[in-house]
């Protein structure tokens, strides 16, 4: 096989992993333009993915894989700081893509904060199975927690608002159920408590249907209208978040070479798209909602050539593993 033909098989089989991903999405914006699905369906899905799916198989992962593999500090400190540099870097050039300096917390969230509990989760698990989401799910609790702490202090520094104080954050924190469910996940691994099979196999049954129902609700939430105002720093926002935060991971994946499984997991979790929370947060702090939309919508679906050519490109590295 030549090298031509070995980049073009490894492009297929990375366009394998993502391609169902954003086929779903897109289904979910058919569905919604169709008007198959509409705002009511999509907020009463995202409660049941966001209170009991995802915290369920959060838990269920957490408990019955091998505690010592879930706690690794390298793990933790590559993700933080690919996390940490993007803040920084966007936090310095603002200025260069956005008018109004009010807008300047919504870029800069929309650049570093990642879409980690869906589609994040959504790329381990096609990729590598429970064991990615295994291994994906004590650094993105941590990347969630600093993503809530900079987002506010970001969107109080330009919208000059107190709306959302430290302590608010932090009890939003402790009553997270994502958070509750990889606690209580890590307790019960390390305590070594038996998990009934009823519940395994009823975890196993929610873990089916939670990530395509949250990804048909990702895309019947995107609205691709009225596109052509905010553009530039929208662009800029999304080539911050899907490229430069995965560059940044690669490079210091090859600097810290890890176990080969868990750096394509911390690749698909820098990789991925501007998260959602994002837009609900700028919108209850009266910033520019439009903006952060935007941002949403072209991060998301340019994602897919940024994240199938990434991934591609690792594996033809040995840097990271096919399942």
């Amino acid at each position: 096989m030549t090298s031509s033909d070995n980049i073009f098989s490894l492009l297929d089989i990375a366009f394998s992993v993502t391609s169902p991903i954003f086929i779903i999405i897109s289904l979910g914006a058919w569905l919604n333009h169709i008007k198959f699905i509409n705002e009511e369906f999509i907020r009463i899905a995202s409660k049941i993915i966001f209170n009991i799916g995802l915290p369920i198989m959060l838990f269920t992962n957490t408990a019955s894989h091998d505690f010592n593999k879930l706690i690794n500090l390298t793990h933790l400190a590559i993700i933080l700081a690919t996390t940490i540099i993007v803040f920084i870097v966007s936090q310095l050039t603002a200025s260069q893509f956005i008018e109004n300096k009010r807008d300047k917390g919504v870029f800069v969230q929309g650049a570093f904060r990642g879409n980690l509990i869906i589609l994040g989760l959504a790329f381990c698990s096609s990729a590598y199975g429970e064991k990615g989401i295994a291994i994906a799910t004590l650094p993105m609790a941590i990347i969630i927690i600093v993503y809530n702490l900079l987002s506010i202090y970001t969107l109080n520094a330009s919208l000059l608002t107190q709306s959302f104080s430290l302590k608010k954050s932090i009890d939003d924190i402790i009553k997270n159920p994502l958070i509750i469910g990889i606690v209580a996940g890590l307790l019960v691994n390390s305590t070594k408590l038996p998990i009934p099979n009823v519940i395994m196999k009823s975890s196993h049954y929610l873990s089916q249907m939670t990530l395509p129902l949250a990804l048909l609700a990702i895309g019947g939430s995107l609205n691709f209208l009225q596109m052509k105002e905010n553009l530039k720093p929208a662009i800029a926002a999304s080539v911050f978040k899907i490229v430069l935060s995965p560059i940044i991971m690669i490079t210091l994946l090859l600097l810290f070479p890890i176990e080969k499984t868990a750096a394509g997991v911390l690749f698909f979790l820098a990789a991925s798209p501007t998260a959602t929370a994002s837009f609900i947060m700028v919108k209850a702090m009266n910033g520019n909602s439009d903006l952060a939309a935007k941002i949403i919508i072209l991060s998301t679906f340019v994602s897919i050539i940024t994240v199938t050519f990434g991934f591609a490109m690792l594996v033809a590295l040995n840097l990271i593993a096919l399942n």
